[in-house]
């Protein structure tokens, strides 16, 4: 099964939302794909992301407004209706990526039949439009693609499945070990028509604070993604949506209760061990009085 790592719109789906609880907000994960995706990814994206002219976003507080925005672009995916009461309200964000390419010079539709009999529609580049590369670690020749524009795209094989960050990460690995070679005169690649439903349920419960101090999270994350490659060109379209819950005073935080038997040690700084530790159990539970 196909799966794909979009990013960007994701990021510009969080910087908008900054224009219904105020510009600058920082986000805090509460799992560790989170962690990892305002690491790796949120802070070094967010300021890029204002200058990718293919990215539009919106953000609103009618579920509706949301929604056509994505169909007439094309994608399928829906938030539910949002709910609003005296102490929380929900608002939307949404951002659709669409990047049309077309190769430096129209290629040759063909056909490539695999290792196993099967037949599948396909392109030709020559090298006015394809240079080769190796990278390390990679057991697979590298095709790097021309277009009319700057943008460049890149195709090797890959045996292995890798998902989310890890594919993310091992195509960055790719692109800053690259190599150039000079063993091919030309790549033939399988056409491609992919439309998904992408799993950005780990996005939920991502938190973050208005400005005003209200906290704020993620209830609800969608993501819808298409590609489209043939001897033309490539189009590649991927749409993120979320809904957000902003309560209108800030819940305080639990406390942590001890209700079990429970560990307790004394320690000071310098000494090699504790210098008490105890497990204390319920027939020990009582009043001392005085200490």
């Amino acid at each position: 099964m196909s799966n794909t790592t979009v990013i960007y719109p994701i990021v510009t789906a969080l910087v908008k939302a900054e224009e219904l609880i105020g510009p600058g907000r920082s986000w805090l994960a509460t799992n560790q794909a989170q962690e990892r995706f305002l690491k790796e990814s949120f802070e070094p994206c967010r300021k890029e992301s204002g200058s990718i002219a293919e990215i539009e976003s919106i953000a609103s507080f009618r579920a509706e407004e949301i929604n056509r925005f994505l169909s007439k672009r094309g994608f399928k995916i829906q938030l539910r209706p949002f709910a609003q009461s005296t102490q929380w309200k929900e608002f939307g964000v949404a951002s659709v990526l669409d990047l049309l390419v077309k190769w430096l010079k129209p290629g040759k539709a063909t056909t490539l039949k695999t290792s196993d009999g099967q037949s599948y529609a396909a392109a030709r580049q020559d090298t006015e439009v394809s240079s080769f590369y190796r990278a390390a670690g990679h057991d697979y020749p590298i095709a790097q693609l021309k277009t009319t524009s700057s943008d460049l795209v890149s195709i090797t094989r890959l045996d292995s499945v890798a998902a989310d960050f890890d594919l993310l990460h091992y195509t960055r690995q790719l692109v800053d070990s690259i190599e150039p070679i000079n063993d091919y005169s030309g790549v033939v690649f399988p056409m491609v028509d992919l439309k998904q439903e992408v799993d950005v349920s780990w996005l939920i419960d991502l938190e973050s604070s208005a400005a005003s101090g209200q906290p704020v999270k993620i209830t609800q994350a969608l993501q819808e993604t298409h590609l489209a490659l043939n001897e033309k060109g490539a189009r590649a379209k991927s749409a993120f949506a979320a809904t957000i819950v902003q309560a209108a005073y800030r819940m305080p935080k639990p406390d942590l209760i001890i209700d079990g038997p429970f560990l307790i040690w004394f320690e000071r700084p310098g000494l090699s061990e504790p210098l008490f530790v105890g497990h204390i159990t319920k027939e020990d539970w009582k009043n001392p009085g005085e200490l």
